[in-house]
């Protein structure tokens, strides 16, 4: 018996440690960046001559994205590891007669959809679920500008213009209780600094529908130290920072960085980490 629960056990850790790494999508994100977003029927599945790829074809019953509207739509997709002879955790297959609901998107100029790390998924015995529903019926309004972002991807990694070395060398010198605080940078969509808010005092105001933030505020709960206020001092001289732009339409938008702030009292020194 305890040979058994230890083989469980095994293989319970052994497909964690295994396991696809994915990154949550926003389905709203990938609605965004997709060509097209649409419920279909698989009604061919075709291996091609190698048996390393196959190609299927759906039967489009609805398109959630506006633009054109094809009937049918196909795609070529690595074949399942039986035939490829290499498995990995992230492997997914689709197969005939299995109803889709598919965000597809461009990838080095081909049009593709992924059953893994996507919003993309079958549909028959799992229906979509309200929350992106109600995504899916209003994305065609979603306007990308609009919303404070952190750490979604499909957008460019954005740092500081102004120095801020050059700065923290002229922060007081004072015998802090305190020595280290994260904060949040608050960033408009030309790179202009517009507020610095302490981590645990930040309040996001989210979309209804969406679930991106709209809005943040400073909840101002706890009393803030002689170091929080002399480091939030610091830190709101950085002005400048580079502008974060969503990669697939260019168009710039707001966002939020994190920056950790401490104080050497050995050397009497500032210093910092994004």
């Amino acid at each position: 018996m305890k040979k058994r629960i230890l083989t469980i056990l095994t293989i319970l850790i052994s497909a964690l440690t295994f396991a696809c790494d994915c990154d949550d999508i926003n389905p709203i994100l990938e609605f965004y960046s997709s060509e097209y977003v649409f419920e279909g029927k698989i009604i061919s599945k075709v291996y091609a001559n190698d048996s390393l790829t196959y190609k299927v074809t759906f039967d489009i019953s609805k398109h959630y994205k506006k633009g054109d509207y094809p009937k049918t739509l196909a795609f070529d997709v690595t074949a399942e590891e039986e035939y490829t002879g290499q498995w990995t955790s992230c492997d997914w297959s689709a197969k005939k007669n299995q109803t889709w609901l598919v965000y597809a998107y461009k990838y080095k100029g081909k049009l593709t959809f992924s059953g893994m790390c996507s919003n993309s998924k079958v549909i028959d015995y799992r229906p979509i679920s309200l929350r992106e529903q109600k995504i899916l019926d209003n994305g065609n309004s979603f306007k990308i500008e609009n919303y404070i972002f952190e750490y979604e991807n499909g957008f460019n990694y954005c740092i500081n213009v102004t120095d801020i070395n050059s700065i923290l060398e002229k922060g007081k010198i004072k015998e802090y209780k305190n020595q280290t605080i994260l904060l949040n940078v608050s960033i408009d969509s030309n790179g202009n600094l517009k507020s610095v808010t302490r981590q645990r005092e930040l309040i996001r105001k989210k979309d209804s529908i969406f679930n991106l933030t709209t809005k943040i505020g400073d909840a101002n709960r706890n009393p803030i130290t002689e170091f929080e206020k002399d480091a939030i001092e610091l830190i709101s001289q950085v002005k400048k920072w580079e502008v974060k732009k969503h990669e697939k339409t260019g168009i710039n938008v707001p966002y939020i960085r994190h920056i950790w702030i401490n104080y050497d009292l050995k050397t009497n020194k500032w210093g910092y980490e994004l």
